[in-house]
Order: structure tokens, then C-alpha cells, then sequence
């Protein structure tokens, strides 16, 4: 029987190989855990073959309100749609030259100087082929409507009804293959578009500058709840000041509130029903529950801090 190997013969371990593969199997295993580790982390990239979105950050993205322009427009007279009168066409071609002409060319060719760079490039009316909407009255009158996505044609629905109308009309004119408008199909637009009846579209404004506004607007009634609260602060010796500080856990807010209100300025139990009623006025619960003079004292106080506002 061989003695034990009292140390590690390489040279004999390479000569082995099954003692060979004993040493480095170890290394092997964990080898091979670190790669199955890493697939597995990796598997969604791997089995889409793909490298995964960046997600734009929407939370620092605000959206706000685009400003609309209010307007009371008066019903259209459908009977002018089918007859239009030289006074409609004479303003449509005004305002096809001011806002069409540039892209679609003073003839309706599609061959004006601001459609150059554009792609599809605008539409030539003369042309039957190519409407995205259709040229029929109904569906030129859609595309001024809603304008159309992904192209250089924008919505009119900043002009008036009748000036849309208007500049049809002109439309027609340089381009006497349009299809003229039918009965039917005025009655379908005024149905879809309430032609007849006329709109009132109230005014709109960014949510920003809103905000801005009501700031402008409150900054009185803001400058005057801070100089009676300085009043209160600055004279604690007041008859009333501790019943006030007791009955309140919100100065800013009963000093805003009374300011905002006469009802209770009628009398102490006018004022027990506010109080009892707007939850919100910034008083404490339990100034239900004060005695009758500590009532009293608190709304001839109440009373004289209004007065203040009086004097400023």
C-alpha cells in the first residue's frame, strides 16, 4: 500500500485526469451559478433581443391649458351656404390670401412659397386625387374643422364660422371642380356643427396664469388678515385677546373667514350657527361650549378686529 501524499504533486495531477478535473470543479460550479445569475437578470433583454425603453420622466412634464379666445358667434343662414352672396366671396378671398395663399398659392395649385419645405406638400384643389378628408363641401369644411394630424394643416377653428364658410366659398371659385354643396348635406353639417344655432365659446386660460390672477386678486384680502393678525400679536392686553387664542387653532383662517362673511356679524347666536356650520373657520370644537361671557367677550372682540379692517 502507497503511502499518503503527504503534499499535492502537480505534475502527477496533470498526468491524472480525473484528479485533474476534481481540483478545478469547484471553480467550475461556481462558475457557472455567476453565468445562470446573470442570464436570469438579463433574461427580458435577451428574449426580446432588445435593449429596454428609457422611460421619459412624465412627472416633471406639465401640461397647461391652451388660451382660447371666447366668442358669440349668431346662427349662419343655411340658405347663404348654397348662394353665397359677393360679399362672402369677396371676404373669403381676403382671408384665403391672408392665411392660405402662403401654402396653397394664390390659385389653389399647392404651390405657395411656405409649403416648399413641407411633407405631403399642400393640397392642389385642381386635383380630384389625394383629399385625406374627401373634397366634397362637407368634408373641406371637416379639415378647417379639425385641421389634419402629422401635416403642415393646422386647424381653423380660430376664425369664425362664417369666415370658414366664407373662405369655401373664395375656394370655389379659383377651383370650379370642387364639388358644390347639397341640400343633404348642409343639413348633416348643420346637425353635426349646429350651423344654424350659432355658438357661444367661453374665454380659456392656462391653469398657470390663473393661478397667477387669483393671486393678484387676493393679495388685498391677504395684506389685510396679515395686519389684524400683527394687531392681535401686538396686543395681548386686549380685552378678549385670551378667550380668542382659547376658542381658535387657526388665526389666519377665522381672520379670513369672518372677513368673507356678514352673517354672523348680526348677533352672538348668528355667530354660534356660523361657527356650528363652517366646520372649516379655523375655530376649536369646544368654542360651542364656552360660557356666555367668555362668549361675548370673544364676539365684541371678533367684532372690533372687523372694525380694524374698516380703518386700514
Amino acid at each position: 500500500m502507497n503511502k499518503r501524499e503527504i503534499e499535492i504533486n502537480f505534475r502527477n495531477v496533470l498526468k491524472t485526469p480525473v484528479r485533474w478535473f476534481g481540483i478545478v470543479y469547484p471553480y467550475f460550479i461556481t462558475a457557472f451559478v455567476i453565468i445562470g445569475l446573470i442570464y436570469i437578470h438579463k433574461l427580458d433583454v435577451i428574449y426580446t433581443n432588445e435593449i429596454p425603453p428609457a422611460l421619459k420622466d412624465t412627472t416633471t412634464v406639465v401640461e397647461d391649458l391652451t388660451p382660447v379666445k371666447g366668442e358669440v358667434s349668431t346662427g349662419i343662414d343655411l340658405a347663404s351656404i348654397s348662394k353665397p352672396t359677393e360679399k362672402q366671396i369677396q371676404k373669403g378671398k381676403e382671408l384665403y390670401i391672408a392665411n392660405c395663399s402662403v401654402c396653397h398659392g394664390e390659385k389653389g395649385n399647392g404651390d405657395g412659397p411656405g409649403g416648399l419645405a413641407l411633407v405631403p406638400k399642400p393640397r392642389n384643389y385642381h386635383s380630384s386625387e389625394g383629399w385625406k378628408n374627401g373634397n366634397s363641401f362637407s368634408q373641406i369644411f371637416k379639415t378647417l374643422q379639425d385641421g389634419i394630424p402629422k401635416t403642415g394643416m393646422t386647424s381653423y377653428d380660430f376664425l369664425p364660422v362664417g369666415d370658414r364658410l366664407n373662405i369655401m366659398h373664395y375656394m370655389r371659385i379659383i377651383a370650379p371642380g370642387l364639388p358644390a354643396p347639397t341640400e343633404s348635406e348642409i343639413k348633416d353639417m348643420d346637425q353635426t356643427y349646429s350651423l344654424s344655432a350659432g355658438k357661444k365659446v367661453p374665454s380659456q386660460i392656462p391653469v398657470s396664469m390663473a393661478l397667477v390672477k387669483l393671486e393678484e386678486e387676493s393679495k388685498p384680502e391677504i395684506d389685510i388678515v396679515k395686519k389684524i393678525i400683527e394687531h392681535i400679536d401686538n396686543n395681548p392686553s386686549e380685552t378678549g385677546y385670551n378667550v380668542f387664542n382659547k376658542a381658535v387653532v387657526n388665526k389666519k383662517t377665522v381672520v379670513s373667514t369672518l372677513l368673507k362673511s356678514h352673517i354672523w356679524r348680526t348677533g352672538i347666536n348668528e355667530f354660534l350657527n356660523f361657527v356650528s356650520t363652517n366646520r372649516q373657520s379655523g375655530f376649536r370644537a369646544d368654542v360651542l361650549l364656552l360660557s356666555n361671557d367668555e362668549l361675548s367677550i370673544l364676539y365684541n372682540y371678533l367684532l372690533g378686529l372687523i372694525k380694524i379692517n374698516q380703518t386700514i
